[in-house]
């Protein structure tokens, strides 16, 4: 299950597929306005991800690095890294440099890209569903569920947590996969890496690599 899991869910993440196999989604631009829902923005931001995905195939089966660009030109316009990196510091945030701060960010960034990826990789039609998303009065924060079922049959349920930035536009703030709080599971993991380090955050982010939550199987 984990392999299609956190790897999948999370680089599909941007996804709404009406219960119906995702090659059948109608294509779009990825548009990300104050105007747009986020059941929308996901729909058009997985629309294009997708295409590239089934158009590029036999390339980035020869290079890995076409894949990782893919995955960084439509997840990462999206996706707040600054802040969901501040949050997996954690309490440990304060006692780092604003060097080191910049430079987790960049070495998170680029350990989920890569994660993702590796995930899309194994991609292998997948059908995916999105519910309605739940978007308060205020309109600046909305969660989204979305459930991946696997060829098998085996499904694994998410939750993304979206807020709107400055300029009005959705950014990807969380994921719960499965019930597992991902930005919690990485905040722990962070930490266990401080103590691991003993205090030498330099060692803490140069060794950085998102630890794959358990997935229950059924």
């Amino acid at each position: 299950m984990l392999k299609y899991g956190m790897a999948i869910t999370l680089a599909l993440g941007l996804s709404l597929g009406s219960a119906l196999p995702v090659e059948a989604a109608t294509v779009t631009g990825a548009t990300n306005t104050a105007q747009q829902s986020a059941q929308d923005f996901m729909q058009s931001v997985t629309d294009r991800l997708l295409k590239q995905l089934i158009d590029q195939r036999a390339e980035y089966k020869k290079d890995p690095q076409l894949l990782y660009r893919i995955v960084d030109e439509n997840i990462t316009p999206y996706v707040d890294y600054t802040t969901i990196a501040r949050r997996v510091m954690g309490q440990y945030f304060r006692q780092t440099s604003d060097v080191q701060h910049q430079r987790f960010v960049a070495t998170f960034k680029d350990s989920l890209i890569r994660t993702y990826g590796n995930g899309l990789a194994a991609y292998d039609h997948q059908t995916i569903t999105i519910l309605p998303s739940r978007e308060p009065a205020t309109g600046n924060t909305a969660t989204v569920q979305m459930e991946i079922v696997n060829p098998s049959g085996q499904s694994v349920p998410v939750t993304y947590e979206l807020k709107r930035g400055n300029q009005g536009a959705w950014m990807l703030e969380n994921v719960v996969l499965n019930g597992i709080n991902l930005g919690l599971t990485f905040r722990n993991q962070f930490a266990s890496d401080v103590e691991q380090y003993h205090n030498d955050f330099d060692m803490v982010i140069s060794h950085w690599v998102p630890a794959a939550p358990k997935v229950h199987q059924p």
